[in-house]
């Protein structure tokens, strides 16, 4: 365990040598989302993931908390470990914290890896799923959830990803779920990144129907130099769906020791 300004969090660390790697994970899920690509990103490399506030091991912090929270959670948790500068990667609500935090301390960043997120926000959408928790349920949030993230084949086998998200949303708290989307409404970094002077890697899924191809090469031209690949096929949880290739392109872009 970590213990941050103002609530402790669970740790997952990979690799004893090499550059280090921080990841950051989706809104809904904890650091277990990392598990299929983890050992690979390992080799030659110090690896942690860290359940973001309100998730997993983080869950119950106080409330509400905004975005520069939870990217102030992100610089002292490279504190905690020790690390001057890391390799960052976000999926989805990592990408937007990971964003946030590279334009409050762009020094920390030894890289930038953004993966099926925006770099903006849709305060309308992030309010009404907010909402949506704390009137229903997060019992009624499941399905319609699931079926952003995966892809039709994927729900129809129930497969190992599919049950693994199934189970951390029916667990959250709906106020710990709406929280994090109404941080999410403060989403601003769009033209805020044009001096991000690191490498940047961004990742878009084909078949990714919440963070669809146009936006992910929005994001990567905001970034000057920033790389862009598209997965074909491959939906919103990448690393759950298609680990292989997201996996390939993560090891290929991240330096080793």
């Amino acid at each position: 365990m970590l213990t941050l300004a103002d609530h402790r969090t669970g740790l997952l660390q990979r690799g004893t040598s090499g550059p280090p790697v921080v990841l950051l994970h989706s809104l809904g899920l904890d650091k277990h989302m990392w598990e299929p690509i983890i050992d690979q990103l390992a080799v030659g490399r110090r690896v942690f993931a860290y359940d973001l506030r309100g998730h997993g091991e983080a869950a119950g912090p106080p409330r509400p908390f905004t975005l520069s929270d939870t990217a102030a959670d992100l610089i002292v948790v490279l504190d905690e470990l020790g690390l001057e500068t890391a390799h960052v990667i976000g999926l989805s609500y990592g990408g937007a914290i990971a964003q946030t935090a590279a334009i409050e301390s762009p020094d920390r960043f030894a890289s930038l890896s953004l993966l099926a997120t925006t770099d903006r926000a849709f305060p309308e959408v992030f309010e009404r799923r907010a909402a949506g928790a704390e009137v229903d349920g997060m019992a009624a949030q499941v399905d319609e959830t699931l079926s952003r993230w995966f892809t039709p084949e994927a729900l129809a086998a129930e497969t190992a990803g599919v049950r693994y998200a199934r189970g951390c949303l029916q667990a959250m708290r709906s106020e710990d779920w709406a929280a994090a989307w109404r941080s999410m409404k403060e989403l601003d970094a769009q033209g805020k990144l044009g001096h991000f002077a690191a490498p940047a890697l961004v990742v878009a899924g084909g078949a990714d129907v919440s963070g669809p191809t146009a936006v992910l090469r929005q994001v990567a031209d905001g970034i000057p130099g920033a790389a862009f690949r598209e997965l074909p096929g491959v939906p919103h949880m990448q690393t759950l769906e298609r680990a292989d290739l997201i996996a390939g392109v993560l090891d290929d872009f991240l330096p080793k020791g």
